[in-house]
């Protein structure tokens, strides 16, 4: 897959290239994932090719990457006849945008004989799985922005988005008779795939009294497999027992790790861990068979931020034309998916300022917004205050819009409460009315900006929590979800959520966490029941 950029007079091409699911990523030393081909009209014609190693070459402790050239005319003449001089630089970005770690911008000439750009340790594997992953993989995936500066160049941004293929499961496995379970016997567990199995879990109890947790893969076809085990309390609430991985060229096919609790532990607090001598987990398991999607985004000439938030997949006889957008329709024939498919840009020098405007917009209210200037009302939590804008508010929220226009204390004090939201609330709350962006959603912040976006009356940020709600349900929070639809008398959420209860209605009505929610909340768990018996 390629994409095409016209060229005309300035300095710059831009390539945002986006890893989804980098966690999954199978590759060893020396093994990389590349991005799809982008074509550059220049005099040379270039072709390009970003290509990642996620655990390094020499060194598999560093990220590296290479950016690999070649002619796209590649004639006789010129196969060995060619050469171009350029200037690189590579950067991994936060998911805002910022610059998170940069090299390069040196001048160099390739030509037929170099053909390769190099930038080895490139950063420290270490921080980006670990340490600072919240920075680097935010929603796991890697954003990589690689920059060109060539002669007769016209500023111009690709954006490119590789989906690492994933599939996951979330079961309940109760061990039954728990403490009866003799010592060094095992308690075994299939994951299957159709007729397939694709691993067994077993577990066991040591002479020392630690328990312990093996995962065989049984599936070669298999490229990476996480297991994640979590030990459920009769609250409901987790322990988790840490993270069991596998990769496809291990030279074991099987991984052993002990759970936090000994037996001994667990028959201490019987009543917490152990009722009706049940041991319940909640397991996590996923696993890739190393197939990967690469697509093109919006391309758009001018633009050096981004915002993919919301991907297109782009048929390669259609590009949408902003202002106009014509929606693609997947197209599956072989010459779809070939490796070097052209898709030229169709996009006017009105839309061109039209978008560079939009991304300057966006950066200057935010930059309203984190300094407070010329603010003229606070909104104040329990435990800290925050500095608005009347107007903004109220153009976003007709809540604001009629609590400043009345006499309402708000008004007089130019000051809001807001005793009932948390500090993390209303300060995502407030970057979406400022720059209509979310950042690093999760489930506890979602649902408490879904209360605040109902609150005000933010139809279009309550829309968009709903929509990460019902892509994140599992069996473990499928209860919050149901609860928080009925209060806010949400239909379409709760029918999503109730949907969903009755296509895993195993994992759900069986486990511990929907006994706890059931006996909280007859009538929503009846309510349920019934749209169950009605359904089938």
């Amino acid at each position: 897959m390629a994409c095409c950029i016209a060229i005309e007079s300035e300095p710059w091409v831009t390539f945002l290239w986006n890893i989804e699911n980098f966690s999954y990523c199978w590759q060893n030393g020396n093994e990389r994932l590349s991005s799809p081909e982008f074509i550059v009209e220049s005099p040379e014609n270039s072709k390009w090719q970003l290509m990642l190693y996620p655990k390094g070459r020499e060194d598999k402790n560093f990220i590296c990457y290479d950016l690999h050239s070649r002619l796209l005319n590649d004639t006789r003449d010129l196969k060995y006849n060619w050469s171009f001089e350029v200037e690189c630089e590579i950067a991994i970005l936060a998911e805002n945008g910022s610059v998170l770690k940069i090299k390069g911008r040196e001048r160099t000439e390739l030509n037929y004989k170099k053909v390769l750009l190099e930038f080895k340790n490139f950063a420290d594997l270490e921080d980006v799985l670990m340490a600072k992953r919240e920075a680097f993989l935010s929603g796991d995936t890697l954003r990589t922005r690689c920059r060109l500066w060539k002669n007769h160049e016209k500023p111009t941004t690709i954006f490119a988005r590789t989906v690492l293929n994933v599939q996951k499961r979330n079961f309940i496995w109760d061990i039954v008779r728990f403490t009866s379970l003799a010592f060094d016997r095992k308690y075994y567990y299939f994951i299957t795939e159709g007729d397939d199995k694709l691993a067994d879990i077993d577990i066991e109890i040591k002479e020392i009294g630690s328990i312990g947790i093996t995962m065989k893969n049984l599936d070669h076809e298999v490229r990476y497999v996480i297991f994640r085990p979590l030990i459920t309390d009769k609250n409901g609430s987790r322990i988790d027992c840490g993270k069991y991985e596998m990769n496809h060229s291990t030279s074991y096919d099987y991984v052993t790790h002990s759970l936090p609790l000994t037996i001994h532990k667990l028959m201490e607090n019987k009543d917490m861990y152990l009722k009706n001598d049940i041991l319940s987990l909640y397991c996590e398991f996923s696993w890739t068979n190393g197939s990967v999607d690469h697509r093109f985004e919006k391309n758009y000439s001018g633009i050096t931020s981004p915002s993919i938030s919301n991907p297109v997949t782009v048929d390669p006889c259609i590009i949408s034309h902003i202002g106009n957008p014509i929606i693609p329709k997947l197209c599956t024939t072989s010459s779809c998916i070939s490796n070097e498919t052209i898709l030229k840009p169709c996009i006017s020098n009105p839309d061109i300022e039209q978008m560079d405007e939009m991304v300057d917009l966006k950066e200057d209210m935010e930059y309203l917004y984190t300094e407070g200037i010329l603010s003229d009302v606070k909104l104040r939590t329990i435990s800290q205050t925050f500095h608005a804008h009347k107007n903004i508010l109220s153009a976003r929220s007709p809540v604001f819009r009629k609590m400043f226009e009345t006499d309402m204390k708000e008004k007089i004090q130019e000051c809001v409460e807001v005793p009932d939201l948390e500090d993390d609330t209303v300060r995502r709350m407030l970057l979406y009315v400022y720059t209509n962006t979310l950042e690093g959603l999760e489930w506890e912040s979602a649902l408490n900006l879904y209360v605040a976006a109902d609150k005000y009356e933010m139809a279009a940020l309550k829309s968009k929590c709903s929509s990460f709600l019902k892509r994140n349900l599992c069996p473990d929070n499928l209860g919050d979800a149901l609860a928080l639809a009925d209060s806010h008398v949400d239909c379409d959420l709760k029918e999503a959520v109730q949907d969903y209860a009755l296509e895993h209605e195993e994992d759900v009505f069986r486990s511990e966490v929907w006994k706890v929610f059931a006996k909280n909340n007859s009538s929503l768990a009846m309510e349920l029941m019934l749209w169950k018996w009605n359904k089938k």
